[in-house]
């Protein structure tokens, strides 16, 4: 009987092994994922606030001429092309590009970059660059707890000391005041910017 006992906990062996392993290699690829999302979102998002905020860039309008889409499924995107002029009358771009969706005609107050592409300007733009960093933010944290709990699940002694370490009662007090401030920024950025896309041209 318990030789029985011994050849049945021996074969349960290999599928929890292969449970841990796949549970490591799960935790490993969405970690990744979500921390290259969030932190790749954050610095996109951040770098162009830069623009919506006219810190850097030439200010000036827009006059939307005609726009294009290409690309297919979730690569489609929709670019607009027209006149640039700026505010100091000094630069004059005909072939000035906007990455989003306008009718014919529209004027738009942008700022424009060193290679000819313009950005929004306002508290729109800025407020919904806003909301997305708080949203890059959270995926950021949920890819680096992931990785974390794949480390721990593949050396669990080491990886517990990590994560005592990492998640002391100081650090989880930090991270919940983070993610309420991000759950809070979102709320409160997410309503500034739709009504001020909303009241745009």
């Amino acid at each position: 009987m318990r030789a029985g006992r011994a050849r049945a906990g021996t074969r349960s062996e290999p599928r929890t092994r292969l449970g841990r392993i796949g549970m490591v290699l799960f935790g490993v690829f969405a970690g990744v994922l979500f921390s290259g999302l969030g932190i790749g979102g954050a610095v996109g998002l951040a770098d162009g606030m830069k623009y919506s905020t006219r810190m850097s860039g030439t200010p000036g309008l827009l006059r939307i001429e005609y726009c294009e889409t290409s690309g297919t499924g979730k690569q489609r995107h929709t670019d607009c092309y027209g006149v640039f002029r700026s505010d100091d009358h000094r630069v004059t771009d005909p072939y000035a590009s906007i990455g989003e969706s306008f009718k014919g005609e529209t004027v738009l107050p942008v700022q424009r970059d060193a290679s000819g592409h313009c950005y929004l300007v306002g508290v729109a733009p800025t407020a919904g660059r806003l909301a997305g960093i708080c949203v890059a933010v959270v995926a950021g944290v949920g890819g680096l707890t992931l990785l974390c709990g794949a480390f721990s699940t593949a050396m669990p002694r080491l990886g517990g000391r990590i994560g005592a370490a990492l998640w002391s009662p100081g650090a989880g007090r930090l991270l919940r005041g983070l993610m309420r401030a991000c759950g809070i920024g979102f709320a409160l950025f997410g309503v500034v910017g739709v009504i001020g896309w909303l009241a745009m041209p």
